[in-house]
């Protein structure tokens, strides 16, 4: 076997692992090995909600209301924590409207990330558990209880919601398609021990292993995750606690929140380099595994047709053809009409979009250009599908 053909396998390797045999080892040992939260400790009795807001007029006095809400009827004391980051509409005035009602509002005038303004609200917090929210979503009315509920079990450091999209159209659909898949991969991590993130629009964190997230950084929602597992915690994923939301209503939209997305985890290697040392990170191979390799899987991709181009042999010729075969489909599946036709082709067109963003991130990364800010992307009100069955514990 000659250099060539070892690049080959290497890369084929790298791609049927990330995405076949890294999932399938999860859910057998999620299923025999698995260690379900056990209510052994006191559950909390306090809270505090951070929710960092920017230019939110349209939204901010709903959503205060409805976590105010929740907040009530959990029976548990706490504080609704907004912190604006340097907005100029009516965000702060409409929130003040709420300060009655166990709100605190913090202001900053000047705008410095979501990042620093949940560091801002985390600093302000005095309760025992730290739910984190965001403004566009709509949460279930048991959810803010059932992600609380999980801290009876002294081994849990933090907890992330489940984050339902509504239904969407053409490669959005795959992408959705992608987003279950992703959560399943979660849970079944946090079935064995601990995942390496949470979602950021439903998730909580004992508030003394909060460690503040530094300036600018764009996957705020998987480095302080990150540290908590590091101190031995487990992070864990309850599908019980429901939040809906949608996708952004343009296919660029998603598109470019992926590329930024995808530069955050190059950023986090560079500030916590130490998640690369089995023995100083508890869940490593999670890390490598789910983190990582995905960021290889396009060059993996690229070098297999490369490979295959360049070496002669039946074997390599007819792996070409797999390839151009799946490439057309996939890009036919980027049209709306052939999409909607089409799971396959849905599926396979977002698996392109999805590899083409996570190559563009490395160049975005490189170049500096991955911006610590975040920007807003123009939704519709989300309105939340029917509620599903909530039968199956974490």
């Amino acid at each position: 076997m000659h250099l060539g053909e070892m690049c080959f396998w290497l890369c084929a390797a790298c791609v049927l692992y990330t995405y076949a045999v890294y999932p399938l080892l999860l859910a057998l040992l999620a299923r025999w090995r698995g260690r379900p939260v056990c209510a052994m400790g006191s559950p909390p009795r306090s809270v505090s909600i951070v929710v960092a807001a920017q230019n939110e007029e349209q939204a901010v006095d709903r959503r205060l209301t409805e976590l105010t809400g929740l907040l009530k009827s959990s029976g548990l004391s706490g504080e609704v924590i907004l912190v604006s980051d340097g907005s100029t509409d009516g965000t702060v005035e409409l929130a003040r409207m709420h300060t009655k009602d166990c709100v605190r509002v913090r202001e900053l005038p000047d705008r410095v990330g979501k990042a620093a303004a949940l560091n801002a609200g985390c600093a302000l917090a005095e309760h025992e558990i730290i739910v984190f929210a965001d403004i566009r979503q709509t949460w279930e009315p048991d959810a803010l209880r059932l992600l609380l509920e999980n801290f009876a079990d002294p081994t849990v450091g933090a907890v992330s919601g489940d984050l339902l999209l509504r239904d969407a159209a053409g490669v959005l659909a795959g992408v959705a398609m992608y987003w279950r898949y992703e959560k399943t991969l979660r849970r079944w991590e946090s079935r064995i021990w601990s995942g390496v993130g949470v979602t950021g629009a439903i998730s909580a964190v004992r508030r003394h292993l909060f460690e503040p997230i530094p300036a600018g950084t764009l996957l705020d929602d998987v480095y302080w995750p990150l540290q908590v597992a590091l101190k031995g915690y487990r992070v864990i994923h309850d599908w019980r606690a429901v939040a809906y939301d949608q996708l952004p209503p343009k296919t660029g939209d998603e598109f470019r929140r992926k590329v930024r997305t995808l530069s955050g985890n190059y950023q986090l290697l560079t500030r916590l380099p130490h998640m690369l040392i089995p023995w100083q990170n508890p869940i490593w191979i999670q890390f490598i595994s789910h983190k990582i390799l995905r960021l290889l899987v396009p060059w993996a991709l690229l070098g297999s047709v490369l490979v295959c181009v360049l070496t002669p042999g039946p074997l390599y010729q007819m792996a070409l053809v797999y390839q151009a075969t799946f490439y057309l489909l996939a890009l036919a599946g980027l049209w709306p009409t052939v999409a909607a036709r089409s799971r396959l082709a849905s599926a396979a067109g977002s698996f392109l979009v999805l590899n083409s963003a996570a190559w563009l991130a490395f160049w975005v990364w490189l170049s500096g250009r991955a911006e610590g800010s975040w920007h807003k992307t123009l939704y519709q009100q989300p309105v939340a599908p029917r509620p599903r069955e909530k039968s199956v514990p974490v």
